[in-house]
């Protein structure tokens, strides 16, 4: 096991970007040593490519991203199916799995997520990975 990981979603940077407390509640994390891990293909969902995004950029460049490896995406692929086979109606999308699977790894931490039911969902087997809103 690693050391622990703070986790953020697209909406979880949205909110490190309009909600000071939420901004306190990460850099108490991060000091405390929690490692903040974006993966990267969370970009394609907080950018836009236009200048509204400088924000976002600014918390991604404070925080740095993290690349998805084939064994990463391979262990999103099986959280993935772990929630089809519990029959619920809807599965988690494949990023919302990648981010699983990056906190997964760690094995312990906080994934910060506005969707976090799903996040529940694919990580029900690992009881000391925390899902929170922001």
């Amino acid at each position: 096991m690693s050391e622990p990981v703070v986790v953020l979603d697209s909406g979880a940077i949205e909110q490190a970007i309009t909600n000071p407390e939420f901004r306190w509640v990460l850099r108490d994390l991060i000091e405390g040593g929690c490692v903040p891990i974006i993966p990267t293909v969370v970009l394609a969902e907080t950018i836009t490519g236009r200048r509204q995004d400088a924000p976002a950029n600014q918390v991604i460049n404070r925080l740095g991203t993290v690349d998805t490896t084939q064994a990463t995406a391979r262990r999103a692929g099986h959280l993935r199916f772990g929630v089809l086979r519990s029959a619920v109606r809807r599965i988690p999308s494949g990023i919302d799995a990648i981010v699983a699977a990056h906190a997964s790894e760690a094995g312990s931490g906080v994934v910060f997520s506005t969707d976090a039911v799903d996040l529940r969902r694919l990580l029900t087997d690992y009881p000391r990975i925390k899902v929170e809103t922001p």
